[in-house]
């Protein structure tokens, strides 16, 4: 009998290439048939902020004209969108693009210890293949144009650049380090740059893998190569100094965002410091109790009550009905737009003094006594962690593990029509340089979808569909085996076996912080259901585990090329 070897002839470098250009090509011939989807005037704090901002960054304005959204959130989405709209590049297929040169760099980062498991091109291809074909890279949510179309590729162009510096200074000493480093930085600080939570996901990370590239280097006394070491850190220094510049420049105010740093995060945790009359609430971090003790006692504050309180129109977009009440992740928007009203947001340096002062004089009250304070001081957009959040955050987590690993809501088309005029979306498409779905079916008020694309779509359901079966079964195969092995990669105490394992036991851990971050979240702020937007960058470190772990803990004696 012919051994697989024989049966399966070597894949040359050149024919690992060349298969890797026709997945690339297929994966954006197959994205080339989805349409974005927008709701203009159903999303101001999302789709439509990043919209505005990019059309300001095009029209040279920066992120346009300040308001109580202006710089809510990181903005490098806006820049992304407006260098598209400038390179006229399609923004669909150029997402993907980069989903696919994130899934290279990843893929070529643990070429070292593939080779060194015995492993060639083909199962390089195949690690590629995988990620690349990811269907959570191309789910609905990515249709939206909204920041989260390119934050799984932004993370994973850190973490395999960070994989590939600390493999091959482990494994191949000699090889060049600084471009994955490059590479890894640049991930760091786009990524940084792009949400507010992507430090608490990337820096930890980044920072032990430094810790033990540091400690490999000195070992290996190549002290030339330690300089390289900070290009990461560089990297996110010089983006966050950038951005902070430009900002002072059109607003006065040095900061990346008014929003999740400085004084109004100072505010709403010392809001969040006060002890509810009601008790504790799900969901609620400021109650109408507290809210009222608050008019009563903070004079910067008693102006919003009528507009918290009694407008119709705040009460109908951000108080929830069920709760009667505001929910953590609409509050901080609702009191927003309430000072917005009354005309704190007309200059960014006067919103910043003013939430300074909510801060101080609530952090003094709580101080000494006159507000009931249940915890310290702090300064969060993010409730303190209660004890009543520990199951529920715990099995959250599990169920977005469990929602990724099963490729849960990863439908490549949307199944709501884009709402807007035929102007607004001439207006959005034309900028995009793609389609919305805009169109509806004949006397229905679901989007119409051609013949030709509704047979991609079942090709890509069909994929997806493959992956859900596929990856439960190949993860837990590559759990059992990295467990299993775990004396051999112990036995003799070698680096060159623990550390990679050890990597690839993080890069699961970082899932894990993922689906944690998530769940707390959605526990205590949002109550919107488990979302795949949300957990995409879990399913390319989920794929990841699955196919290197199996691929380096089955030893084969030779590579195949």
């Amino acid at each position: 009998m012919l051994s697989a070897k024989r049966r399966i002839p070597a894949l040359s470098a050149r024919g690992f290439w060349l298969c890797v250009a026709v997945l690339v090509v297929i994966r954006l011939f197959l994205t080339s048939f989805q349409m974005a989807y927008t709701w203009v005037g159903g999303a101001p704090l999302d789709d439509e902020l990043m919209f505005r901002a990019a059309n300001a960054v095009s029209a040279g304005d920066w992120l346009g004209a300040y308001d109580y959204l202006t710089l809510s959130k990181s903005m490098f989405f806006a820049v992304w969108l407006a260098l598209l709209n400038a390179l006229h590049l399609p923004y669909l297929v150029t997402g993907q693009a980069l989903w696919c040169g994130a899934a290279l760099l990843t893929t070529q980062a643990f070429r070292p210890w593939l080779q060194k498991a015995g492993r060639g091109n083909w199962a390089r291809l195949a690690v590629f293949a995988a990620l690349a074909f990811n269907p959570a890279s191309s789910a609905a949510y990515t249709l939206r144009v909204y920041r989260d179309n390119i934050f799984p590729a932004l993370c994973m162009f850190c973490f395999g650049g960070v994989s590939g510096a600390l493999l091959r200074a482990l494994l191949t000493p000699d090889a060049r380090r600084w471009p994955w480093l490059l590479a890894a930085g640049a991930g760091l600080a786009a990524g940084y740059l792009n949400r507010e939570d992507a430090g608490l996901f990337l820096l930890p990370f980044a920072a032990v893998a430094t810790l033990v590239l540091l400690w490999l280097t000195l070992r290996q006394r190549r002290f030339a190569r330690l300089g390289a070491l900070a290009v990461p850190y560089a990297l996110l220094a010089a983006g966050i100094l950038a951005f902070c510049g430009l900002n002072w420049q059109h607003y006065g105010v040095f900061a990346l965002s008014d929003f999740s740093g400085g004084s109004f995060a100072d505010a709403m945790g010392a809001m969040y410091r006060v002890a509810a009359p009601e008790g504790y609430t799900p969901l609620v971090g400021v109650t109408a109790g507290t809210r009222q003790l608050l008019y009563e006692n903070v004079p910067e504050l008693e102006p919003l009550e009528y507009w918290l309180e009694e407008d119709p129109q705040l009460q109908n977009d951000f108080r929830d009905p069920e709760l009667d009440d505001y929910r953590v992740g609409s509050f901080y928007w609702a009191i927003r737009r309430a000072a917005q009203y009354e005309g704190i947001y007309d200059t960014a340096a006067g919103a910043e003094q003013y939430w300074q002062s909510v801060a101080d004089r609530i952090n003094a009250l709580c101080d000494d006594g006159t507000l009931p304070s249940w915890t310290g001081k702090r300064s969060s957009t993010t409730p303190p962690i209660r004890g009543e959040h520990v199951l529920p955050v715990l099995a959250e987590s599990a169920k977005g593990a469990l929602w990724a690993l099963t490729f849960q809501d990863c439908a490549p088309y949307e199944t709501l029509r884009s709402i807007g005029t035929q102007q607004d979306y001439d207006t959005w498409t034309g900028y995009l340089h793609c389609g919305v779905n805009g169109a509806a079916e004949a006397g229905k008020d679901t989007p119409y979808y051609s013949p030709t694309q509704k047979l991609v779509f079942g090709l890509m359901q069909g994929i997806r569909y493959l992956y859900a079966v596929l990856l439960p079964l190949s993860f837990l195969y590559a759990l059992y085996l990295n467990l299993k092995n775990i004396p051999s990669v112990f036995k003799g105490r070698q680096a060159g076996r623990i550390l990679p394992w050890g990597l690839l036991w993080l890069l699961l851990f970082m899932a894990a912080l993922r689906c944690a971050m998530i769940a707390f979240v959605e526990v205590s702020s949002f109550g919107i259901g488990t979302s795949t937007m949300y957990l995409a960058t879990v399913h390319p470190l989920l794929i990841l585990f699955a196919a290197v772990g199996i691929f380096t803990a089955r030893r084969t004696r030779h590579a195949d090329a």
